[in-house]
């Protein structure tokens, strides 16, 4: 009964953090469950004449389903403490199973727009997002749909293709010295 209720209790308070930590922790709690709460002991020996599926004496047949449903139960158990654990990875620690360079749609970057953009706003000198890139990024320069770039220390996101003033500078990573941005799908 305390086993349920903690169930409940951490689906409904992990609800909250999305689809995918919900149905893993779902999935785990259901898989606990339905291996502690499930009585499974061999009934009746009767039957057991009949299955040929185990060679030995009626005791060996009992002994290895016995055996199979314990390995089942340890199987279930563990499964089920791990989706448990993916769902808390997803709801509170995403960035442990997140690509590298991502970046998080919740921050609000616009996309830069040269056409929209005023020309006295900035100097007349353009150039394309991809020229600030150097050889072996402009290779790669198409995975990217969005660059994260900054003009006048504001950020924005650019496709590689774009004009943008000649100060821009591209935004990269710490360790990798790699340009962040989304990449296409």
């Amino acid at each position: 009964m305390i086993i349920t209720i903690f169930s409940v209790y951490l689906i409904f308070t992990i609800n909250k953090f999305g689809f995918a930590a919900t149905l893993c922790v779902l999935l785990g709690c259901f898989s606990i469950l339905s291996t502690t709460l499930v009585t499974d002991n061999v009934s009746g020996t009767e039957n057991l004449s009949r299955m040929n599926f185990f060679w030995g004496s009626i005791s060996e047949k009992i002994h290895n389903i016995e055996t199979a449903r314990e390995f089942l139960q340890l199987y279930g158990l563990f499964t089920g403490i791990f989706c448990i654990v993916l769902g808390m990875i997803f709801a509170y620690k995403p960035s442990l199973i997140q690509v590298k360079n991502y970046l998080p749609f919740e921050y609000p970057y616009p996309i830069w727009n040269s056409k929209q953009q005023p020309l006295t706003q900035f100097n007349t000198n353009f150039v394309l997002a991809k020229s600030l890139l150097t050889n072996k990024e402009k290779m790669l320069s198409c995975r990217f749909k969005y660059l994260l770039i900054v003009v006048d220390e504001k950020m924005y996101l650019a496709s590689p293709n774009e004009m943008v003033p000649k100060n821009t500078m591209i935004v990269r990573t710490k360790l990798g010295n790699t340009p962040c941005g989304i990449s296409r799908i």
